[in-house]
């Protein structure tokens, strides 16, 4: 998937990212603009809550990588159990 290639490019630019515990507009701004494209129309109402979320989290300690990789599967999930099943590694990063 292409959002998971535009995270890992990010992460591997910028090794620091990957466990950094800031989260700045440029970061958010990336995260929003790819997860929106992958995501499709019907499910672009996903991205700024993950967006807002992965913010919280990683002031809180969390993972980046985790939340970024976690929140890709959540936006690109199929079906309901896929979603449900990213929603939980998404709350255990």
């Amino acid at each position: 998937m292409r959002l998971t290639a535009l995270l890992l490019t990010l992460l591997l630019l910028c090794p620091a990212c990957g466990g950094s515990s800031d989260w700045n507009d440029s970061h958010k701004t990336n995260f929003l603009r790819a997860c929106r494209r992958e995501a499709g129309y019907e499910k672009q109402d996903l991205c700024t809550p993950l967006a807002m979320e992965i913010e919280n989290r990683i002031k809180q300690g969390a993972s980046k990588t985790c939340l970024l990789f976690s929140a890709n599967d959540i936006a690109t999930a199929d079906d309901p159990t896929q979603r449900a099943d990213a929603q939980q590694r998404f709350d255990s990063c």
